[in-house]
């Protein structure tokens, strides 16, 4: 895509690792999952958030929308960013989700037929709206620019960040907060995922997510949020900013197959891969976070997708699945593991794909990394995928000094 320079400049996150980015990068580092099994789930193996410190914004936030602004304020700091926003119009946010509130909704549903007592307050028109995040975040810094609430499955995040860089791209805006939360962990949410084969089997207690594994039986839920300050590079230069990475493309498709399925080839993944190099070689990609779920089908349809675009360098090009450690986040997925990667880009490693020991010998021939390694890749593919047929893929890459 034509247009302005889009640098990240900000990386904010709220992750089963921890509050912060910090934890994240350690656990990264470590190839350590933050999958548990959670009591209150029956001993469900899941990536359970902590509860972010809340102030008086975030008293009328449901629990995924206080994940989001606990993310967003940490990337907005760590953009240097302050109270005094020059031209507010020229700022905006969006933000992604699957369900939003619905696990919230659901609880006080489940808690008023257990009691019938419990009361119905005015702050529920805020508690259980959608994208509350995002514009407590707007109030908060008084941002006048646009801000949106993005829903489209496990995409939600990755479309949030993509619109914030073609906004920037095309001089609609100046910076952009964008990013995702997602708290899944509700047990009527759960059981229509138990109810669909989606989740893997426990073993012993423990996850059994393997993505691309011959015994890969399905995926592990997480919760989270992820966020990035997107920005023109001119605006953040002339404030003395520097970025974290830069962002050289965007792509975003449908499938058209099946509501639920992927298309067995992965045509909507690799059509997304080709719109985000846009005329740059696959040979620009050093490594790609995949979406990875850990099932059977969307492994297999995602492979064959890449391996249309990359052809036989696949084998060389390391490709890792963050779900195994971080759990599925849905709709936040996209922008947890956006973090994650550009946390990765910027060390020089490539996180491990944890669980993972035997590949499908029936995939395409490709390298899944099994262990963290280290990496002088100067861009990296970031690949997500919902129901509906919905693929997105970002490409980042380091900053020329970098």
């Amino acid at each position: 895509m034509s247009g302005r320079m889009v640098w990240v400049t900000g990386l904010g996150a709220v992750t089963g690792a921890g509050v912060g980015t910090a934890p994240l990068l350690d656990a990264l580092r470590a190839g350590r999952s933050s999958v548990r099994p959670v009591a209150e789930l029956d001993g469900l193996p899941a990536a359970r958030a902590p509860d972010p410190p809340r102030d008086r914004r975030a008293r009328h936030l449901e629990r995924s929308a206080a994940l989001f602004l606990a993310a967003a304020e940490e990337a907005w700091h760590d953009a240097g960013l302050g109270d005094e926003v020059p031209d507010p119009a020229r700022y905006g946010v969006i933000e992604g989700s699957s369900l939003g509130p619905l696990a919230d909704v659901l609880e006080t549903l489940r808690a008023r037929l257990a009691t019938g007592d419990v009361a119905l307050r005015p702050s529920g028109l805020v508690r259980f709206m959608t994208g509350a995040g995002g514009a407590a975040l707007a109030h908060c810094h008084r941002l006048r620019g646009p801000v949106l609430h993005v829903s489209a499955g496990s995409v939600s995040a990755a479309c949030a960040i993509g619109e914030a860089f073609q906004k920037i791209a095309a001089g609609l805006a100046d910076v952009v907060v964008a990013g995702g939360a997602e708290c899944p962990l509700q047990r009527d949410v759960i059981e229509h995922f138990r109810l669909a084969g989606i989740l893997a089997t426990p073993v012993d207690g423990e996850s059994a997510c393997r993505p691309f594994d011959e015994r890969r039986t399905g995926t592990v839920l997480g919760e989270g949020a992820g966020v990035l300050v997107l920005e023109d590079a001119e605006h953040a230069a002339g404030r003395g900013a520097r970025p974290r990475a830069v962002v050289s493309g965007f792509g975003l498709t449908c499938e058209a197959f099946s509501m639920i399925s992927p298309e067995p080839g992965g045509a909507g993944v690799a059509e997304s891969v080709r719109a985000a190099l846009g005329a740059r070689p696959p040979d620009a990609i050093g490594w790609i976070k995949a979406h990875g779920t850990g099932t059977k089908l969307n492994d297999a349809a995602e492979v064959r997708g890449i391996a249309s675009v990359f052809g036989t360098r696949l084998g060389e090009v390391p490709i890792t699945s963050l779900k195994p450690a971080l759990g599925h986040a849905l709709g936040a997925s996209g922008a947890v593991e956006a973090v994650a990667g550009i946390l990765a880009l910027e060390c020089g490693f490539v996180p491990p794909t944890l669980g993972t020991e035997r590949l499908d010998p029936e995939l395409p021939p490709c390298r899944v990394a099994l262990r963290a390694e280290p990496s002088d890749a100067r861009e990296v593919l970031l690949l997500s995928e919902s129901f509906g047929g919905r693929c997105a893929a970002l490409a980042v890459r380091r900053p020329a000094a970098a």
